[in-house]
């Protein structure tokens, strides 16, 4: 492997920075259950709807780089196996626990449960489909057949209205750290936290060792106030002269990933200013705004294997997007930036 001569690098957190194999995509699994059965009333079962497994599998493949899109889009799912559901009324007052309520007059007569939709599930059909109709949360709504959409609650503002941000961000902050943020206790999930297992992936030594020849940044499709509890916690935030999140994109009025704006913005940001930077990602989309990039300034897409169950779908969606470099896990950029 040649020894990349770039200026700047720049990094996605999640199977990257950080293992959030137990964080984010388990909150998906979680997410998409308590929706189920604690909001539309399904009958619950002790064993998991979803696997971890199956959960990276749709977020690599059906290229999704935010996991409340994610939870949202197989929530969307879940609701069109079940049968046709009528519609009471709407609530006239617009809180959470109108809404569950809602929610459950509408699912409560059902005569099918979460052991049911298990065996009806095939998230590997799904993920496919939803990559061939080009991919991401917009795509994936597009496919989805639009039966018991009533059902689905989600979008605006989680203190709300927004049911599904709700539960996801009340089972990824935890209690403490979601009343602290959003000024109410939590109204679903009464947990510590799936932050707190998020640890480590990429070598600290070798943060600090690239640190030392290049200006670092982090591009996350996330609120900046998990992003940097994350990097916070995991002792790594030192390293970065620059993040944006979803904060900054939204108040720029930008697109998200795969639009490029995220990257160049991040570049443009570093000090001193790169004339070659380089983006490491894990998702399809994550290259394409890399490549998008670098239609503007110079930006190697240098895409990860790492925290996919089946790397050789994800490598080949990267070799179809003529990605400039792969590699199995983050470590291996010692050697292709350092030498």
């Amino acid at each position: 492997m040649s020894k990349l001569n770039i200026d700047a690098l720049v990094f996605s957190v999640g199977d990257v920075l950080v293992d959030v194999s137990r964080s984010y995509r388990e909150v998906v699994a979680q997410t998409v259950q308590l929706y189920l059965e604690q909001a539309v009333g399904l009958p619950s079962s002790d064993d998991p709807l979803l696997t971890l497994e199956e959960v990276a599998l749709i977020q690599k493949v059906g290229n999704f780089t935010n996991y409340q899109d994610l939870a949202t889009a197989l929530i969307t799912y879940f609701i069109e196996l079940l049968p046709p559901v009528p519609s009471p009324t709407f609530p006239s007052k617009y809180h959470v626990p109108a809404i569950i309520a809602y929610l459950q007059l509408a699912g409560g007569r059902l005569q099918i449960g979460i052991d049911q939709l298990r065996e009806q599930k095939d998230i590997s059909k799904l993920a496919h489909e939803v990559a061939a109709a080009g991919g991401g949360p917009e795509n994936a709504d597009r496919i989805l057949p639009k039966m018991n959409r009533h059902l689905l609650v989600e979008g605006g503002d989680i203190t709300k209205a927004n049911l599904v941000g709700r539960i996801f961000q009340e089972l990824y902050l935890g209690s403490e750290l979601f009343e602290h943020i959003y000024q109410q206790p939590p109204v679903v999930a009464h947990v510590s936290g799936y932050i707190q297992q998020e640890s480590l992936l990429i070598t600290p030594g070798l943060l600090a060792e690239l640190n030392e020849n290049l200006p670092l940044g982090v591009v996350a499709d996330a609120p900046r106030i998990e992003v940097e509890n994350s990097l916070r916690a995991n002792k790594i935030n030192q390293y970065f002269q620059v993040v944006i999140t979803l904060d900054e994109v939204s108040a720029a009025r930008a697109k998200p990933l795969p639009h490029p704006w995220s990257l160049l913005e991040a570049a443009r940001s570093l000090q001193p200013t790169p004339a070659r930077s380089a983006y490491v990602g894990t998702t399809p989309a994550d290259i394409q705004a890399a490549i998008a990039a670098n239609d503007t300034v110079p930006f190697t897409a240098i895409a990860c294997l790492s925290g996919t169950p089946d790397k050789e779908i994800l490598r080949q969606a990267f070799e179809k997007l003529k990605t400039h470099v792969i590699l199995g896990h983050p470590d291996h950029l010692k050697e292709l930036i350092l030498g």
